[in-house]
């Protein structure tokens, strides 16, 4: 297929489904030992995991041009005593994984306190922030709020990278007039949605879809994974909005102070000793 038909918007060539239980009583996570097992596979299942829903995927075939039928692929993990217990209010902060049906850890997604706090205060307004670890990426990626209500739709920013140092940069903004918290992902260069995230609320949980349109997209495991994480935050973005909010006017009023997580700090640390030689370190 030649490059500017791979590029141009056509079909849904792949839909990744995080659908969020709404209940504990599930079959990933039943069973005395079955948390053990999950450990076993990976050391990213940590002891205070909570499975919270599971991951269906359906791709498109090109032999019959249509999509195959979903199927269930993985599952999605909430790191809960970061979000519960006794921590400070401030110090709070949402950790979603992702792991294959086998129990293997596909990717991670965390909320970044101290930057969201920053922008919060540069903006009047509560901005989020999270950090995207993938798999098979070395690289980290920053998903940041940049707009929210008001007369403009509640958009992020992200970019990853492409190929002899290029980059692609990405809008996820969300859609008007429609029932639940729905996003269209658009790329910069030519300006086109190349994918959706269209969210369905239950009474707890929530089905969040991703839907992508672009075909060497479709085939980006990094950029996959990043909408996949995002779409698992969208049910917990009105919870962590209203916390910072809160906990917004105490601090300015000299009534709390927060702490940065030392697993946040430790995503902060200066990737350049890690991946440059030492002497490009003394020309930076």
């Amino acid at each position: 297929m030649p490059e500017e038909k791979k590029r141009k918007v056509g079909p849904v060539y792949l839909i990744l489904s995080q659908d969020l239980y709404s209940t504990d009583l599930h079959g990933d996570e039943l069973g005395l030992h079955k948390q053990e097992v999950w450990r076993s596979k990976s050391r990213q299942f940590t002891k205070d995991a909570e499975i919270i829903g599971k991951i269906e995927e359906a791709r498109y075939d090109e032999k019959v041009e249509r999509l195959d039928r979903p199927e269930k692929v993985g599952f999605v993990m909430l790191r809960g005593s970061l979000l519960k217990g006794e921590l400070n209010e401030a110090s709070k902060r949402l950790v979603i994984k992702l792991f294959s049906d086998s129990g293997a850890w596909l990717a991670t997604i965390e909320e970044m306190v101290a930057e969201s706090y920053a922008s919060s205060y540069a903006t009047d307004e509560p901005m989020l922030a999270f950090t995207v670890i993938v798999d098979d990426v070395e690289i980290m990626t920053q998903i940041r709020q940049v707009q929210r209500s008001g007369f403009s739709t509640e958009t992020y920013s992200f970019y990853i990278l492409g190929p002899d140092n290029t980059f692609e940069v990405f809008r996820i903004e969300g859609k008007r007039g429609t029932l639940g918290d729905d996003f269209r992902v658009v790329r910069l260069n030519g300006g086109e949605t190349v994918a959706s995230i269209d969210s369905k609320f239950g009474d707890i949980g929530g089905e969040f879809v991703v839907r992508i349109k672009d075909y060497v997209l479709a085939k980006n495991n990094w950029f996959c994974r990043v909408l996949q994480c995002f779409s698992a935050v969208v049910r917990f973005r009105k919870e962590i909005h209203k916390r910072h909010e809160h906990f917004m006017k105490k601090w300015e009023k000299g009534k709390a102070e927060p702490l940065q997580h030392r697993y946040e700090i430790s995503l902060l640390a200066n990737p350049r000793k890690l991946t440059l030689s030492l002497d490009e370190l003394e020309e930076v």
